[in-house]
């Protein structure tokens, strides 16, 4: 199969999880919006209906179909992702974090809504995240939802999206540390996407050789995304990339890029790419829509 003929392949099986996923996205408007003040739920649904990659809930739903779960029963948890990854969106563009007016080819929530709105919107979309899911995976066994969740939150915390928005924001320790903006990409980014694939899968299996092919797998794969997330951040155009590009290295942040250099950090991409492929063959055939997105991310441009 040329190159080509895969991309298309792999984009057209994203796009059936991306659609199913939006569909249900709609449909859940009730049961995410019950008893929410309208400022809120308008400040909350700027972003969430804001569009972006829906890399995350897309993972979590292949992963768990893989896994034996009935496509729909993931639903709820696939949003919980999304739910929190829009959270965090909200939180990293505001004024005493990242500054940025512009996410997604739109502005930023706090731009319109203001920055104390787009807190408390960015706090509720991160409570309703764990809580969608426990309330509404009806079908999941407990134990399998429990794991799933515990895999979930585990991403969120200290130890995960919130300890790397930390190390983000202090990057004195890279002047001793060349891997410093490594370990800030593996808790800000690629926790919440491992989590994703292995939190997805759970909900179908106990087996643990599967859960920890899925975990490897979106712990490479999560650090090839931000790796390829830095190059685009210096190669593409505000309209390619739906934010403001060049942002990183006009606040001295660093990135793959700045540390290792743009070859440097391509060759990187690549290891980590393959490494995530490596991973998932041990438990799919190398025509699966999981081994094949690994290169079609690579090769993204936006």
């Amino acid at each position: 199969m040329r190159k080509t003929e895969a991309d298309l392949k792999v984009k057209k099986e994203f796009q059936r999880y991306r659609d199913i996923f939006e569909d249900y996205l709609e449909a859940s408007a009730g049961l995410r919006n019950s008893g929410v003040p309208e400022k809120l739920r308008e400040s909350m649904d700027y972003s969430l209906f804001a569009g972006g990659k829906r890399l995350r809930p897309v993972l979590c739903l292949a992963a768990a179909e893989r896994s034996g779960c009935v496509l729909k029963d993931a639903l709820p948890l696939a949003l919980g992702f999304e739910m929190l990854h829009t959270a965090t969106l909200i939180h990293d563009d505001l004024p005493c974090m990242d500054n940025d007016d512009m996410r997604r080819g739109k502005p930023s929530n706090h731009a319109v809504f203001g920055e104390t709105l787009a807190v408390l919107a960015g706090d509720a979309l991160l409570a309703l995240s764990l809580e969608f899911p426990l309330c509404h995976s009806k079908n999941v066994e407990p134990h399998k939802l429990l794991r799933a969740m515990q895999i979930f939150s585990s991403a969120i915390g200290p130890a995960g999206v919130c300890g790397g928005q930390v190390l983000d924001m202090d990057t004195a320790p890279a002047a001793n540390d060349p891997d410093y903006v490594r370990k800030i990409a593996a808790l800000k980014t690629g926790t919440l996407i491992r989590a994703a694939v292995t939190g997805g899968a759970a909900l179908g299996t106990d087996d643990e050789n599967f859960l920890s092919c899925c975990y490897e797998y979106g712990t490479h794969i999560g650090s090839a995304f931000q790796i390829i997330d830095d190059i685009l951040d210096v190669s593409s155009t505000a309209e390619e990339l739906g934010k403001t590009p060049g942002k990183d290295a006009e606040q001295g942040k660093i990135t793959h890029v700045s540390v290792y250099g743009m070859e440097k950090a391509a060759k990187m991409a690549e290891v980590e790419t393959m490494l995530a492929k490596n991973s998932i063959l041990k438990i799919l055939p190398e025509d699966d829509f999981l081994p094949q997105f690994t290169e079609y991310l690579l090769r993204r441009t936006h």
